[in-house]
């Protein structure tokens, strides 16, 4: 029989916390890069899209491997027939992974002859569109030169104000002030004043 408690939880509204955020990690909203942002493709894995846009996730060797398609690996194989397997008893003749058994007349394993021949696997690297790393060069050099020139606010100007008002330019007297809560050195409180007296042409 089941519990009141387990009742009451059955009919709630309240869903039940569940283990599955997998899927969460794939919902990637990307705000830093609008170029990046209209090219990526939620169903891909991050390698994936990396790769699509051109691009690679990891500076140096993947520990794990690289993902192959089916058809680069069925081309890069040699195709050897049983008739070659047949008529050679070398084993350097026969692929890896295969072997040659010899039996007698009466149907007897004699012997079996291991492959060592390696499999050949010409590296061919897929054409990728560089299309996407065209646009993000150019973005970078269009928006690095916008400068952002920061403004100081009106509490900034009212601080160095009444320090410049009770010490002149004697700076090191400033840093031991009362006023300078955030402990700025000498040096930092010159440049702030300096740039305070050239925005109130002082």
């Amino acid at each position: 029989m089941v519990s009141v408690r387990k009742r009451k939880m059955a009919r709630s509204s309240i869903k039940k916390n569940t283990r599955r955020v997998k899927d969460k990690q794939r919902n990637i909203n990307i705000h830093s890069n609008p170029i990046i942002a209209a090219n990526w493709d939620k169903s891909l894995t991050l390698q994936q899209n990396y790769k699509k846009l051109g691009l690679t996730a990891k500076l140096g060797k993947s520990p794990g491997g690289k993902e192959q398609s089916l058809s680069k690996k069925r081309n890069n194989k040699e195709h050897i027939t049983i008739d070659q397997i047949d008529d050679t008893d070398d084993p350097e003749k026969i692929p890896e992974g295969e072997a040659k058994i010899i039996r007698d007349e009466e149907g007897n394993v004699i012997k079996v002859i291991y492959g060592t021949m390696k499999q050949k696997e010409e590296e061919s690297e897929e054409e990728v569109d560089n299309s996407v790393v065209k646009q993000l060069e150019e973005y970078a050099e269009k928006n690095s030169k916008i400068k952002k020139e920061r403004h100081q606010s009106d509490r900034e100007s009212e601080f160095l104000k009444n320090l410049y008002e009770k010490y002149g330019d004697d700076y090191d007297k400033m840093k031991w002030d009362k006023l300078n809560v955030y402990q700025q050195s000498a040096g930092e409180l010159k440049r702030r004043i300096i740039k305070w007296k050239k925005s109130n042409n002082i």
